[in-house]
């Protein structure tokens, strides 16, 4: 099979948390591009946190907000997007209780009725864009891109059932790591947003591939030709997948595409094996396994 796109999750996936890009993968991406492959991020990150790692790989298309979102990255012109109705985002707010953090994320920027220690780490360097709205529910400046609760570990899983149980037949709701629950749009998935890609550039699924290590993966490695999915990634994931590579940290995400794009597992451009460097510091990260 010869695959035309690879989309894959950024956190967890491309990246090992808060790291850089390691060489190897840069280089894979490089050389499939160069081969004419499209490669697209798929993130739950809004935009303004995503483009700048969408530009350090020179990928032109970027998929945000768990796929309620596709922009160019060149132009940051919005190719498509799905935005949470007025009436339901106003019910989840308000299901808001004193003792748990909520966000909208709104054109970009950052609304919520309180602050917290786990919302200002959430929006980090991005503060300058939150703004804190007490009667959000009733003062919403527009229809939210998604609306995230941030929480500690031990009540998050509870409240993603609780709110997969209310409102999971009108909205998308995923646990997209293990202190984040987050609503979109019910028609926006990386999986729709996938393929709207895929038929926006002639790409069959089965030319396809799709890495991730998270719930908010699931519908994108169901739907693509060859679902895969990371080592490091929750069981159930796994359970569905294509492919089980080895973790970010072993440059999974890097052996996916020289494995099945590039048809060369070991080698760099230059036709040598990679470094130990390259590899990511991780000289055996070379094996996966098929299901």
């Amino acid at each position: 099979m010869t695959f035309k796109l690879v989309v894959a999750d950024l956190d967890g996936t491309l990246r090992a948390n808060q790291q850089a890009f390691t060489p190897r993968l840069r280089d894979a991406v490089q050389r499939a591009q160069e081969r004419g492959v499209r490669v697209v991020i798929a993130t739950g990150r809004m935009y303004r946190t995503s483009a700048p790692f969408a530009r350090d790989l020179g990928l032109s298309t970027i998929i945000c907000d768990h796929g309620a979102t596709i922009r160019d990255v060149p132009s940051e012109k919005i190719l498509f997007q799905k935005t949470v109705p007025f009436d339901l985002a106003r019910e989840v707010i308000a299901r808001a209780s004193d003792d748990l953090g909520v966000v909208a994320c709104i054109a970009e920027e950052f609304y919520t009725p309180r602050i917290s220690p786990s919302i200002e780490k959430f929006v980090d360097i991005y503060r300058d864009y939150l703004h804190i709205v007490p009667n959000l529910a009733d003062a919403l400046p527009g229809e939210p891109q998604k609306i995230i609760f941030i929480n500690d570990e031990s009540v998050t899983e509870s409240l993603f059932v609780e709110l997969k149980i209310h409102f999971g037949q009108v909205l998308q709701v995923v646990q997209s790591w293990r202190t984040y629950v987050e609503l979109t749009h019910r028609d926006a998935s990386k999986g729709n947003a996938a393929a709207w890609l895929a038929h926006r550039w002639g790409i069959p699924r089965e030319q396809v591939i799709a890495l991730g290590d998270q719930d908010n993966d699931r519908s994108m490695i169901e739907w693509a030709g060859l679902g895969v999915a990371m080592g490091n990634a929750i069981e159930r994931l796994k359970t569905i997948a294509d492919f089980v590579a080895p973790s970010v940290e072993e440059d999974g995400a890097a052996v996916v595409i020289e494995k099945f794009v590039l048809n060369s597992d070991y080698t760099t451009a230059d036709g040598r094996p990679p470094t130990a460097e390259e590899r990511g510091g991780h000289p055996s990260a070379v094996s996966g396994q098929v299901k």
